[in-house]
């Protein structure tokens, strides 16, 4: 196995909207990860501020913020991101994820003492996880994936933790204003975009747990994969719900 390489605030949360059907936990789908990968990532340091981070700031250091790639036994590669901020997850590492439905920030040691997502929060979130996973799809690798991948994440961790995300660069301040700015952006134009076939992903014990990083994703381009995984829509009954 390679060596491990902490993602710092790479947690990734997993819901998964089915397509023809609302996801139960008699249809959650069991993934075996045997590889965690960062192909492409951030270009600029990140903190966060305010939300439930309240005074205190919280930093990543590039390139650990991006779209995440998982490497998985029954479907493939699946295209995942980080919505999590508070546990860990190991390039390279070999987990048990399962599906389930996205409702809290996950900031707690277990789903159910997290802080409750509104259905705005969970709409958002959904969006620009189907959104950045076609925009980089269909763009070239280099700089610029790698800018719409640090920008993509930002603007998750932006939506899930209520908080501001911004780029910090000493030797590049245009181009990390330019990163924020961007980054607003994307907050903005959320809320019009379709939340996809974006799906959650949980690693929990037995006493429901975090044991790493929950992980939201979908695949890409738009798989027949879905119909095996029985996926169906289940944005129409996500509850509005406030951080507390």
């Amino acid at each position: 196995m390679p060596n491990l390489m902490k993602i710092n605030l790479a947690i990734i949360s997993a819901v998964m909207l089915l397509l023809f059907g609302f996801i139960t936990p008699a249809t959650a789908t069991t993934l075996t990860v045997t590889n965690v990968r960062l192909p492409s990532g951030t270009p600029f340091d990140l903190k966060i501020t305010g939300g439930i981070f309240g005074s205190n700031v919280r930093s990543v250091t590039h390139p650990y913020a991006g779209q995440i790639l998982l490497d998985t036994q029954e479907y493939g590669t699946v295209a995942t991101w980080c919505v999590d901020d508070l546990h860990a997850i190991y390039l390279g590492g070999h987990y048990s994820y399962t599906t389930g439905i996205l409702q809290t920030d996950n900031s707690g040691g277990t789903v159910s003492g997290s802080n409750p997502l509104s259905g705005q929060q969970i709409h958002d979130v959904m969006a620009l996880v189907s959104y950045g996973n076609n925009l980089l799809y269909s763009t070239p690798a280099g700089p610029n994936h790698d800018l719409i991948s640090g920008q993509i994440q930002a603007a998750i961790w932006g939506v899930i933790y209520a908080a501001t995300v911004t780029a910090i660069s000493g030797t590049d301040p245009v181009g990390a204003l330019a990163f924020s700015q961007g980054v607003v952006g994307l907050r903005a134009l959320a809320p019009s975009l379709s939340p996809g076939n974006a799906f959650a992903l949980f690693n929990l014990d037995a006493n429901g747990l975090i044991l790493s990083q929950v992980l939201m994703g979908s695949f890409v381009p738009e798989p027949t994969t879905l119909a095996l995984l029985g996926i169906g829509l289940a944005g129409a009954f996500l509850r509005r719900r406030r951080i507390a």
